[in-house]
């Protein structure tokens, strides 16, 4: 078996769990509750895979390669938010932020535990969802039946059907004439045999009373007296008079019956040309009225089929079904709650687990961990004060540099100017001497003697030194600073005065 402990899958799931491969090398012994966290979080994705498989089998119809490919998938996003969930979940600041921190993450936690749950609850329960589906769709389908029966399509199509029905009849010969003498016959013999009947009623009553009356048997309110009296004589007459009113009656009413009887051979001699005509008719109108009826019924078994075919057996069907058992069965609901609970905490696991560590005493991990922060942090910081003398120490050097080379820079230019300056006092010094050489060349009078030698006379001029013409005054400032711009570097020309 592998000791996970020293193996390179338990730094891999170490590491899964959230635990810093440097600090566990400082607390060796805390890996074996990151492998432990590892391991749950891994069965928790795993569900996810199974979760989610089932949910595109199940309630999507996928392929089942599809729906194994889209779990994995699932399962990789939920190892990834519980290990986001769980990595930065550590004890820090008060209660309440420890519990700001903790809130959040068991709410989601459960959310995911609950959408993961339920595919898996409704798998477990496939058979009695599947039994249950069934009697919700016939239910469903009964009400699509009834409202399509109250509907305004089936009420056309039960008319049509009965004008098809009773031409039918007529075309198979059950179809009944009745001339309008035969009827008036027949109320007419109807009327007479009622009032022959009422009359020979009345003529028994009158005869009961008296031979009551006659032998005094003591019935129908007779005196009770034997023999032929006077009442006697009486109710006598009232019979005979009653029987009669009854021959009457019966006369009239086998005179109505032997008309009715002639009415009925006449209507039975008609019925054979109205039946023939009738059929004839009804042959006309079952042409049309037939394919009224078909049209009309293919267009309700149409929407029977549609009905039928709509039967919802998805997630939410299912999800419908179990609630419908829970209402059913209170044995049904407990069950459904518990195992639901058992994939929710299985589900809640890695996130209740930090948790508990995180509220718990500190541990050597997270000692150690301090460790580690204070250690990388002093690195970090002595790092920033080597960078920050490093950048100094440049910043320093350019400094240097830039003086240098301003000195230098300095230097060359004061020479520079100085050059410029010497080249343009000598050129002064040259025009003056020119200047001065062409003047006394010019302004040289005629020699004339005096004293002995030959000397050169201006007029109104004492004798004495030459007078020398003004001459432009030396370079000035201005001049030296033309010269630094580089107009002194053109040679002879670059001066302030002109060539003689």
């Amino acid at each position: 078996m592998i000791d996970l402990d020293r193996h390179s899958t338990g730094t891999l799931l170490c590491r899964l769990g959230g635990a810093d491969a440097g600090v566990l090398s400082l607390a060796p012994k805390a890996r074996r509750e990151y492998i432990a966290l590892a391991l749950v979080m891994l069965a928790t994705a795993s569900l996810a895979v199974l979760s989610m498989a089932f949910a595109m089998t199940d309630g999507l119809k996928a392929n089942p390669v599809v729906g194994v490919l889209i779990g994995l998938f699932w399962g990789a996003i939920i190892l990834t938010v519980d290990r986001a969930l769980i990595i930065n979940l550590k004890p820090k600041g008060g209660k309440g932020r420890m519990f700001l921190m903790i809130v959040p993450r068991l709410l989601m936690a459960a959310l995911l535990g609950l959408v993961i749950s339920t595919p898996l609850t409704l798998r477990i329960f496939n058979d009695e969802i599947a039994a249950q589906m069934t009697h919700d769709q016939i239910a469903a389908a009964n009400t699509a039946a009834k409202e399509l029966a109250s509907g305004d399509l089936t009420g056309l199509f039960n008319s049509k059907n009965a004008e098809v029905k009773k031409y039918e009849e007529i075309v198979a010969g059950r179809y009944t004439y009745t001339a309008p003498g035969l009827t008036q016959a027949q109320q007419e013999y109807d009327k007479a045999k009622t009032a022959y009947e009422d009359k020979q009623k009345d003529a028994e009553t009158a005869y009961r009373r008296w031979q009551c009356e006659l032998y005094g048997v003591g019935c129908e309110a007779t005196s009770k007296k034997r023999g032929d009296g006077p009442l006697a004589q009486a109710l006598k007459k009232e019979y005979q008079n009653r029987k009669a009113e009854a021959g009457q009656a019966e006369d009239l009413m086998n005179t109505q019956q032997s008309a009715l009887l002639n009415a009925q051979k006449q209507n039975s001699d008609d019925g054979e040309t109205a039946l023939a005509a009738a059929q004839a008719d009804a042959e006309k109108q079952l042409a049309v009225l037939r394919p009224q009826r078909d049209n009309l019924q293919q267009q309700l078994q149409a929407l029977n089929d549609a009905a039928q075919a709509k039967r919802q057996d998805g997630l939410l069907a299912q999800l419908v079904a179990l609630g419908h058992l829970d209402d059913q069965s209170k044995l049904a609901l407990i069950a459904h709650l518990l195992l639901a609970a058992l994939l929710f905490m299985i589900e809640l696991l890695p996130v209740a687990i930090k948790t508990l560590i995180a509220a718990g005493p500190t541990t050597v991990y997270e000692r150690a961990e301090k460790l580690d922060d204070d250690l990388v942090m002093k690195l970090a910081a002595a790092r920033a004060n080597r960078e920050q003398a490093k950048q100094a120490e440049i910043d320093q050097r350019a400094i240097d540099s830039e003086v240098r080379v301003a000195k230098k820079v300095q230097e060359k230019v004061e020479d520079l100017v100085t050059e410029i300056a010497m080249v343009a006092v000598d050129q002064w010094g040259e025009e003056v001497r020119r200047s001065a050489a062409s003047y006394t060349h010019q302004q040289q009078p005629p020699p004339v003697q005096n004293g002995g030698g030959w000397h050169p006379q201006i007029p109104g001029q004492q004798p004495g030194p030459y007078n020398l013409p003004p001459v432009q005054n030396p370079p000035d400032k201005n001049a030296r600073q033309l010269g630094n711009s580089g107009q002194g570097g053109n040679g002879q020309n670059g001066g302030g005065g002109s060539q003689p």
